[in-house]
């Protein structure tokens, strides 16, 4: 499918392929270990291999693509402890989000915060991990916007779409959305509270990246898509390794 027209051309190629690879890696469209071919994404993008080569030069300074010589490009796995790192740092970066988001929130962003945890009942009620997902990123949102440090947010979002495919299945048991939907009403209390401690604590508890929720979270994740697997082989249980086209 072509991502562009001649009509509709962004002024700029080299970040235009950038962004939209970087998306895809994001939302799970390409995974880790999957090939990325140079010539179908010239042809995916109507564009010649000078900017693409750039873009991937970039994707793989950014972390996001591996260049793995005389064997290809790849989309970049994460070995367990830097995975184990990331979700650490962000369990402290979501906790000090609560507790300013405690003390900063306007009377509307706390009705916004409870409101959004109440649709997210629906969703556990309903037992529909899809819907579920998309309150609980809802739920988090209202709270990195109510933190009032755009900073902050950035570095939250950074390292939840770096992490993004690895928690594909974090919601597949209802049992794991009950016990998400009760940490985020403690946070909620807390935040309605004013109670920055109390919100920081919920917050890095519900996170758990030192306990079982952690290891829960592990073993629901594809071995495949973690470091040391081998690039260049498939990788991904199920289906063949793709490239960037679709």
């Amino acid at each position: 499918m072509k991502t562009t027209t001649k009509s509709s051309r962004p002024s700029n190629m080299t970040d235009h392929v950038r962004e939209v690879l970087a998306s895809d890696i994001h939302d799970g469209r390409l995974l880790p270990g999957d090939a990325l071919d140079e010539v179908k994404i010239c042809e995916r993008f109507e564009v010649s291999r000078a900017p693409v080569r750039e873009a991937l030069l970039q994707l793989s300074a950014q972390g996001l693509v591996k260049i793995v010589p005389r064997s290809g490009i790849y989309v970049a796995r994460l070995s367990l402890p830097e995975l184990f790192a990331m979700y650490e740092l962000l369990a402290e970066l979501e906790s000090v989000c609560a507790k300013w988001a405690a003390r900063r929130m306007t009377a509307q962003e706390v009705a916004e915060l409870r409101a959004a945890h109440e649709a997210a009942a629906l969703c556990r009620e309903a037992k529909d991990p899809e819907a579920y997902a998309i309150a609980n990123t809802r739920f988090h949102q209202v709270i990195y916007n109510g933190c009032h440090n755009p900073f902050l947010k950035s570095q939250i979002e950074f390292i939840r779409k770096r992490t993004q495919v690895y928690r594909q299945n974090l919601f597949a048991r209802t049992a794991r959305i009950a016990v998400s939907h009760e940490d985020h009403g403690r946070v909620v209390d807390a935040i309605e509270a004013g109670d920055a401690d109390a919100a920081a604590r919920h917050m890095l508890d519900h996170i758990g990246v030192g306990g079982r929720d952690f290891a829960e979270f592990l073993a629901a994740s594809p071995p495949e898509l973690f470091e040391p697997a081998t690039y260049g082989t498939p990788t991904n249980t199920g289906r063949t390794a793709r490239v960037a086209q679709a």
